[in-house]
């Protein structure tokens, strides 16, 4: 990775100061507000408007900061911003010391992903325009009032009007000298100018005399016809005023923001409607900068959530205050309990007094880049790179900004090179492979004797050398390899480790070589120095690769033999081991149940040899694969303490199991192989010991570092013993060590074979100490390194038990299952349909797989079981037709019976649209729990 700890942190601060910058520096009042109406944050000019420092204005509720003459109004538009809608209005607000200002909102809805999460409150102290429009309505309910006089003068006595013009100058000065637009309209749909003030051509470039007699809505943008015809109808009809914002178009074209704010004015006499004068003014500049407003904060918020890096910001005393899902994913804590924390809380103890030294210099307002250590909240530690950065507002720091990396992989890679660089003659010297070193320019640092033969130069002429132009010009395909191109030098730039399965190197004599090769970065004090390159001379003789392809073909027949093996027997196995067990439950007499759990003895004991021959044939080809996860080995090994405890107390065996305080819980790794192992070397124990005890025990096996935990299992018993001279047998494929002893005691001699590659697979080591006739003792080791860092732990499954008939049958009242049977093999298909019959289901039976389609086509099923390997038509190809055939509310569940074991046998099964897949030989409890899963009753 590279540290470029200059460029990394740039993207967030610039965004983030545009931000705090138009936030801090707006001229009207911004505050903002959560979706439960709490305020959250003002900017300074609230604080100049409202009077109120940000620390009590945040703390106030809405009803003392707006006054009740407001009525509804600044709960409406808050509702309709949280709907979605930006609103405007004009209301009265309180002002700290007492006196009320009026002040013009607008109330815009903030999102995130489409979801409405706060809303900013715009607000603009207005009280010189409403006090301009007071004297206006005054003067106007003078003119009325004195219109009115002089009629009923003239009436009375006939006098001439000359108090009239008095007020007519009045009205004229006020609207022909205000900066605000002042119209009167019509009070019908087409609102037509009836009077336009000569502001209308500074504002809209119109004169006055182009307006009067054309209808407002003329000049409206046709985006806002429809959202001031709703306003003004629910809102003047109602209030007799009105507040709105709209675009109005230019004499040029163009168009502007409008606020306008008007009213009725009525018929003295007759107190019917007769015009409405409205006074408005230009918004555009405040609307522009609500609009950069909220794209720089989207933007903001865009970059802090979805930035690869965790992103976080402190108050001054450390605590979190913010924190991106990356936050989350590093440190294991949600968000809501990081904002309850302190960073000191999740630095590793011995980091801390370095960690605090950053973020002071920080909080002093001094970028700072370094490294630190984490306490994951499974225990785990890991490595970050961090960048802190001063949060300024009016030149004073009020909190600190984090960046962090996750630099884990990193620093082990590098600790790796360290080590390196320790033994670096020794190791260059004596390795197979070539390494080399170039610098960030591409010359040689270093080769080792391996890559200066691969590359046929002498060591001394590499160093300095410019490696591509020389070493790596071409690409496989002959054509030309750019620089920019080369993995080595785009690692050199990055700091990304890269793998090249396959490319060209060439020699100084024009030769060219094969080659695979991995380049890992070279990096000091979190600087890219170079790279370092591990290759290997891959040209292959065409004897090698047909060798090769002849032993993947035998490889591939051996797996092909087995599984039709593995096939042909467990067909007949499901047969007799079946029918065992119904025949165990048809109320035997004492003698005929012995005979009984004879054969189910003896079938068991087959199918466990054959399946040491599978999982030795799959560790002996390489493709048994470990399923790693975390589990708890405690209950594991109570499981097994269980399981042969009815055979030791049989025996007349003391069973033992002993555990050293102080182990983890958990552990990383491959339950199920665990178990078998454990399960080979104590039943192993108990066949092998008469008499005495066998103990069991597990504690931690010292190691050289103290962070190393490796867990050491001992299995001990008082049996029959090993002579000396035969444990060097003891772990050999197909060993018995005395044809007596396997005579007596049985067994295939792949057991210990099995546990040992098994053991070794997991990391670990096996060996056994023993005494003929005194006893022995078996030890494994398991690799318990990384228990620490798991937390998620999965549940042991519980042992099957036996069978439970009335679990599996329809309860009362409940539908009886509908299943068919689709299985060639005659015992096969009697064994399934009686099992399931026993359970009370209705069960027809087919013998192939076009059989089954048309059994389906002509009635109704809730489960077909379906046997892969059919005469006429297999299981999968029907699967395929029944799906086609039906309705979707008519489907079966169709579940697989097949003697096939192989992980790609099942895949293919669930490929051709099963639900499931049962492997035979299957037991009674397999069919019940399929019927648990899956028996609920189809649409008929």
């Amino acid at each position: 990775m590279k540290n470029d700890t200059n460029s990394m942190p740039q993207p967030t601060i610039s965004l983030e100061g545009a931000y705090q910058s138009l936030f801090y520096n707006h001229p009207d009042a911004i505050v903002i507000i959560d979706t439960d109406g709490r305020y959250t944050d003002a900017n300074p000019a609230a604080e100049r408007i409202f009077g109120y420092p940000k620390q009590e204005l945040v703390r106030l509720q809405p009803e003392l900061l707006f006054s009740m003459e407001g009525g509804d109004l600044p709960a409406v538009l808050f509702a309709q911003a949280l709907s979605g809608r930006p609103s405007a209005g004009e209301m009265l607000a309180a002002h700290k010391d007492g006196k009320r200002i009026y002040i013009s909102v607008t109330y815009a809805p903030i999102t995130s992903q489409s979801d409405v999460v706060g809303v900013y409150c715009l607000a603009k102290d207005v009280s010189p325009l409403v006090e301009a429009r007071r004297h206006f309505e005054q003067a106007e309910e003078h003119l009325r009032k004195s219109e009115a006089n002089l009629a009923q003068v003239q009436r009375a006595a006939g006098i001439g009007a000359w108090s009239s013009d008095v007020t007519e100058k009045q009205h004229r000065l006020i609207s022909e000298h205000s900066l605000d637009f002042i119209s009167v309209h019509s009070a019908d749909q087409t609102a037509t100018y009836l009077y336009a003030s000569p502001s209308c051509a500074s504002l809209l470039g119109y004169q006055p005399e182009e307006l009067v007699g054309t209808s407002a809505y003329d000049y409206f943008h046709p985006d806002d016809v429809d959202l001031v015809n709703e306003y003004l109808t629910a809102n003047l009809a109602s209030a007799g005023v009105y507040t709105v914002a709209y675009r109005i178009r230019q004499k040029n074209g163009g168009y502007i923001w409008f606020e306008s704010t008007g009213r009725y004015t009525y018929d003295a006499d007759t107190g019917a409607i007769k015009e409405i004068v409205a006074i408005s003014r230009d918004i555009n500049d405040r609307k522009t900068a609500e609009q950069k407003l909220q794209e720089s904060e989207q933007r903001y918020k865009s970059l802090f959530e979805y930035n690869p890096a965790a992103v976080y910001s402190f108050d001054l005393d450390g605590n979190y205050v913010t924190a991106n899902s990356n936050l989350e994913a590093v440190s294991g804590y949600s968000k809501s309990e990081l904002l309850t924390m302190s960073f000191e809380q999740i630095i590793r103890p011995e980091y801390l007094e370095d960690t605090r030294h950053h973020f002071d210099l920080a909080k002093q307002g001094i970028p700072q880049h370094y490294e630190t250590c984490v306490i994951h909240k499974s225990g785990g530690f890991l490595d970050l790179h961090v960048t802190n950065v001063p949060i300024i507002v009016d030149d004073q720091v009020v909190g600190v900004y984090g960046i962090a990396y996750d630099i884990t992989e990193e620093k082990s890679y590098l600790d790796q090179i360290e080590k390196l660089s320790y033994q670096h003659s020794l190791i260059l010297n004596s390795v197979s492979e070539g390494i080399y070193g170039l610098d960030k320019e591409g010359r040689g640092m270093f080769i080792n004797p391996a890559g200066a033969d691969m590359f046929g130069v002498p060591m001394a002429q590499f160093i300095g050398a410019e490696s591509h132009h020389t070493f790596h010009h071409t690409k496989p395909d002959g054509s030309a390899c750019a620089v920019e191109d080369c993995p080595i030098f785009q690692t050199i730039k990055d700091g990304k480790s890269r793998v090249v399965q396959e490319d060209i190197f060439w020699r100084p004599d024009g030769s060219s070589f094969l080659a695979e090769y991995r380049v890992s970065p070279i990096i000091d004090n979190q600087t890219i120095k170079g790279a370092v390159v591990v290759f290997n001379d891959i040209t292959t003789e065409r004897d090698i690769l047909q060798a090769k392809e002849s032993a993947e073909r035998a490889a591939h027949a051996k797996s092909e033999f087995l599984a039709m093996m593995s096939h042909e027997i467990r067909t007949p196995m499901n047969g007799i081991m079946g029918m065992t067990d119904l025949l165990a439950d048809s109320g035997l007499t004492q003698e005929q149940q012995e005979y009984a759990d004879i054969i189910r003895t003896s079938s068991d004991a087959l199918l466990r040899i054959l399946n040491d021959i599978l999982d030795y044939s799959k560790i002996d080809a390489g493709k048994l694969v470990l399923e790693t996860e975390p589990f708890d080995w405690r209950p594991l090994l109570g499981d097994i303490h269980q399981l042969f405890a009815p055979k030791a107390a049989e025996k007349h065996i003391e069973l033992i199991t002993e555990l050293e305080p102080g182990l983890p819980e958990r552990i990383v790794g491959d339950a199920v192989r665990l178990r078998q192992i454990l399960l080979n070397l104590i039943g192993n124990a108990i066949k092998f010991t008469d008499t005495g005890t066998v103990t069991v025990s597990v504690k931690a096996h010292p190691q050289e570092e103290p962070d190393d935990l490796i867990l050491l299992f001992t299995v001990q018993d008082t049996g029959i013993g090993i002579p000396g001279e035969k444990l060097d047998q003891l772990f050999r494929s197909f060993s018995q060590l005395h044809p007596g002893i396997n005579r007596k005691y049985g067994g295939t001699g792949l057991g210990l074979a099995i546990c040992k590659k098994l053991v070794q697979l997991m990391g670990g080591d096996i060996w056994v100490e023993s005494k003929e006739g005194v006893g022995s003792t078996f030890h494994f080791t398991l690799p318990a390194s990384s228990c620490s860092k798991q937390v998620d732990i999965a549940g042991e499954p519980e042992p099957a038990g036996e069978p439970d008939w009335a679990s599996a049958a329809p309860s009362s009242g409940s539908e009886q299952l509908r299943i068919l049977v689709a299985e060639d093999h005659p015992v096969n298909s009697q064994l399934l349909v009686r099992i399931l019959k026993k359970f009370g289901h209705a069960v027809t039976a087919v013998s192939n797989g076009s059989e089954a389609i048309d059994a389906v086509a002509r009635g109704s099923f809730d489960i077909v079981f379906m046997d892969v390997d059919m005469p006429v038509m297999d299981g999968m190809r029907a699967t395929r037709h029944i799906l086609e055939l039906l309705p979707d509310d008519n489907k079966p569940v169709i579940i697989a019976v097949t003697a096939h074991v192989r992980a790609e046998d099942r895949k293919m099964c669930l490929d051709s649209g099963m639900q499931d897949v049962i492997r035979k030989p299957y037991r009674t409890q397999e069919i019940q729990q399929v019927l648990r899963l899956w028996g609920k009753p189809v649409a008929k």
